[in-house]
């Protein structure tokens, strides 16, 4: 009978909580925004008269832990869940919360209580004079019961002046959940079932982030919808080493809002807890969305809508990754049976990212057919994809004439190097010829020295330091970079430092840290980093003396920049220029100078895993540092300072994750105190400065 009655209980239990009346309350001094059910608040909404609206704190729906978090260290600028634009005509709102960006114009309660509540707020977006460029409108809906809650979002931007939302990795709706380094456990899984770093910048209809959440036994989850009425649908998302995520058209490129016109963007929100089920969550989603799962389209183009996975390149890329035969079977099979050129170059292009770094592999029997069928229609682009398949297919003649296009000074620049990066990833023989005489050709010098890596020869650090002392900046950089990636190289490099052929000043902080790796205690006792003193409050008041504000006064912003390019632009970017090693520093806590030495000073002591330094030895004698971008079961995508490179599994001797940052401690060290003092003025500046001579 217990059992039978229990099921019973549960039900009704259920069925009473769902059926409990939700209820709106506003404090207009304050702008707080609360939705109750019963005696409990279950989420809280800021929407204050001068700065950006967020929702914090978002109780779980048994109402055991906050499933938001306020203002992390590790993204400051960042609290619960908001909106908020990376580059609207060049100005960030994703960073930037206070009054000279936002201005609140109403705040109003549309449904107060009953089964479900509605709420709409109103900011203007500002400009540098205080101007509206973008009114934007938010409309909320809820319903709750003590397995979830719903939250729906119609947001809706009137462009004041012609808008443009810039091209950038993210931007727009946000969700920041209490994740902490070395505490949480977490996951964020998207509907093509990409986990983590394999989620960011790919397309999705749905996004779920997952964790461990104080005050519970299970996860907490945060599960973001996507519209099919939204632009650019199913749009790719954002998904960072700390399991923040967000939809963000933005990646695709620029887009527009013309003067006097609305964009109306659409999404829900599903907060629950226990264990994910991706089949119930498309299921949901498919209730919210109306239309199956299988009969998503994101083409925009006139031809006929195909079905999702024969464009998703995510989900593309998964189906090589499961079963290569499989795969194999059913792509071809489909540019077998479509005659539409732009699902061909789709379908080219999956299959590309699928075996990217892959080689000599056995093409399906049906290709040579196949291959003359597409090359038929002369369109090229789907020229160059299938070369480039040929070459993984180990096509001879296909490898001829990507050395032949390589080669031809008349051919455009990035299919020369789309040719020479095809050759590099077959282990093209015979390249260095060629590579030799390409250090002659200013725009693809760079493209080569790196290629010496993958290609290595006899006399190749001979002949880069010999080019080095007549080469600009960055390709000595690049020569530098280059040597400290095979034992021979960096033995070649360390005599030429030991002849002061290249200046100890020349040798990048993460660079010396890798020859260190390589060549042992010697050259670490010679050239490498010095450890930083115990005493770390000592240090950095050591610093915060020597840049205090007397001498942040006097000093110069534009060489602070000088410096800044000499030790971090390689790595971060900042006013939309630099390296994508590290994070992003245009909106981080600059201002303040104890956050500043923190992190220059001691960049291990809190780092997100997917910034930890990977290091990979190849069996052909190549030592890799950078951080893992991608990973699925046929390859590694390392990113490294300068360059993006694949690596093969097959061709991985060993791989070591490090407990620190690829940023090296000791920065600071290297420099002068005027270019300590310069780099510190720079940092703290809201805008970009000139580059001093």
């Amino acid at each position: 009978m217990t059992r039978l009655l229990s099921p019973l209980f549960l039900a009704i239990s259920t069925f009473l909580v769902a059926a409990d009346d939700l209820h709106l309350k506003h404090a207009s001094e304050t702008g707080i925004i609360t939705v109750h059910r019963g005696d409990s608040t279950i989420l809280t909404q800021v929407a204050a008269p001068t700065t950006r609206p967020y929702f914090h704190p978002i109780i779980a729906p048994d109402g055991k832990g906050a499933l938001t978090e306020f203002s992390p260290g590790h993204h400051k600028h960042q609290t619960g869940l908001y909106w908020g634009f990376t580059r609207v005509n060049g100005r960030d709102y994703f960073h930037n919360l206070q009054s000279d960006y936002w201005k609140r114009n109403s705040a109003k309660i549309l449904e107060q209580s009953g089964s479900s509540v509605s709420w709409q707020t109103s900011y203007d977006l500002l400009d540098a004079k205080g101007q509206a460029v973008l009114t934007q409108t938010q409309t909320w809906s809820m319903s709750s019961s003590d397995e979830e809650h719903t939250l729906d979002l119609t947001w809706q931007g009137t462009a004041m002046v012609d808008v443009t939302i810039g091209k950038w990795k993210y931007g727009g709706l946000f969700l920041r959940m209490p994740w902490h380094k070395g505490k949480t456990m977490g996951e964020v899984v998207n509907s093509a079932l990409q986990k983590n770093n394999q989620a960011e910048g790919k397309r999705a209809v749905w996004v779920d982030v997952g964790m461990d959440i104080e005050g519970r036994d299970d996860w907490g989850h945060i599960s973001i919808f996507d519209h099919p009425k939204n632009s650019d649908f199913p749009q790719p998302w954002r998904v960072d080493g700390q399991l923040g995520i967000g939809p963000s058209r933005a990646i695709l490129g620029d887009w527009k809002i013309p003067k006097g016109q609305t964009e109306t963007i659409r999404h829900r929100f599903v907060i629950h807890t226990g264990k994910l089920d991706p089949k119930v969550l498309t299921k949901k989603w498919e209730d919210y969305s109306k239309i199956p799962y299988r009969d998503v389209t994101f083409i925009s183009s006139p031809a006929k809508p195909v079905p999702l996975i024969d464009l998703n390149q995510a989900r593309l890329e998964n189906i090589v990754e499961m079963d290569r035969e499989k795969a194999f079977s059913l792509l071809f099979t489909q540019l077998a049976v479509t005659d539409n050129p732009e699902i061909q170059k789709a379908l080219l292009k999956g299959i590309l990212l699928g075996l990217d770094g892959q080689r000599n592999l056995i093409p399906p029997a049906t290709w040579l057919e196949l291959r003359a069928k597409l090359l038929d229609q002369n369109n090229p682009e789907l020229t160059k994809y299938l070369e480039q398949l040929s070459q993984i297919f180990g096509d001879k003649e296909a490898a001829r004439r990507a050395l032949a296009t390589l080669k031809n000074e008349d051919a455009s620049i990035s299919d020369r190097k789309q040719a020479l990066a095809s050759l590099l990833t077959q282990r093209h023989k015979g390249l260095a010829p060629t590579l030799k005489s390409l250090l002659n050709e200013p725009a693809l010098r760079i493209d080569a020295i790196r290629a010496f890596t993958s290609a290595p020869t006899p006399d190749a650090a001979d002949l880069l330091l010999n080019h080095y002392p007549t080469f600009k900046p960055d390709a000595q950089r690049a020569i530098i970079e280059t040597l400290a990636t095979r034992t021979t190289y960096a033995e070649a490099l360390h005599a030429a430092l030991k002849e002061k052929k290249i200046s100890r000043e020349a040798l990048p902080a993460y660079i010396t840290r890798s020859l260190s790796l390589i060549l042992g205690p010697n050259f670490a006792k010679e050239f490498g980093l010095q450890k930083l003193p115990a005493d770390k409050e000592a240090e950095i008041a050591k610093y915060k003396a020597l840049a205090a504000p007397t001498a942040l006064a006097r000093a110069d912003a534009s060489s602070g920049r000088k410096v800044y390019q000499t030790i971090c632009s390689a790595c971060h970017v900042m006013y939309g220029e630099g390296g994508k090693i590290g994070p992003e520093l245009t909106g981080s806590n600059r201002a303040d100078l104890n956050y500043l030495l923190l992190n220059i000073l001691y960049p291990s002591d809190d780092i997100a895993d997917s910034y930890k330094m990977v290091t990979i030895a190849t069996k052909d004698g190549r030592t890799l540092a950078g951080n893992v971008s991608e990973e699925d079961k046929q390859k590694v995508v390392l990113n490294m300072i300068g360059q993006k490179i694949t690596i093969p599994k097959s061709d991985i001797k060993s791989r070591a994750i490090s407990d620190f940052s690829m940023m090296p401690a000791g920065l600071l060290q290297t420099l002068k105190n005027d270019e300590v003092v310069a780099l510190f003025k720079y940092m703290q500046t809201k805008q970009q400065v000139p580059l001093s001579k």
